[in-house]
């Protein structure tokens, strides 16, 4: 089995569960925020919550995997050190230790997310806001250490998921803010 996992081309392997990762986190959260607005509800807003569940579970564990798989690799390897506890590899270890406070995020995250019948709404809340430093730690975290961060393609990406995470969540605010006011203006 160890000889068929290491001719893999793990570094390619590497890179694209990283990739995909970060794509399904970014899923995740925008389905996440369509999936608060007003406009939606019932049978759409069930499907929505239930994708925004997938996405971040499965992008999560593909982050996992795209850390795990670094242990293996024997162009660049890590140890389980390095890739466990943040700040500790000798080269950008900046950005990796980013990344495994991503990954850490995350995981508290979902679990209370899990919980969320369990625990106080705020509570949750608060905990669930830190997707957005979570999601900019995982996008810090690819554009520093990414082999592919420096191609046309790699940079679209970037650009356009944190424009897009940004749009939607202003786009979202607004509309909480108007809905706010309304029911100041019935009062």
């Amino acid at each position: 089995m160890s000889d068929w996992l290491m001719s893999l081309p793990l570094w390619g392997v590497i890179r694209v569960s990283g990739i995909v990762s970060y794509l399904l986190l970014f899923t995740g959260m925008m389905l996440g925020i369509i999936h608060g607005m007003p406009a939606f509800a019932g049978k759409t807003k069930a499907a929505l919550y239930k994708w925004h569940t997938r996405s971040t579970w499965t992008g999560f564990l593909i982050g996992i995997a795209h850390g795990m798989i670094i242990y293996v690799d024997q162009y660049s390897p890590f140890s389980w050190k390095e890739i466990w506890i943040p700040f500790t590899t000798p080269t950008h270890p900046v950005a990796y230790g980013v990344g495994t406070l991503a990954v850490y995020g995350m995981f508290i995250l979902l679990l209370t997310s899990d919980l969320r019948n369990k625990i106080k709404k705020p509570l949750w809340y608060a905990v669930h806001l830190l997707s957005y430093p979570i999601f900019i730690m995982a996008l810090f975290h690819g554009l520093f250490t990414g082999s592919d961060t420096g191609t046309a393609a790699a940079k679209l990406m970037y650009a356009l998921t944190g424009i897009g995470l940004i749009g939607i969540s202003v786009y979202r605010m607004t509309l909480k803010g108007n809905r706010a006011g309304r029911v100041r203006l019935s009062k």
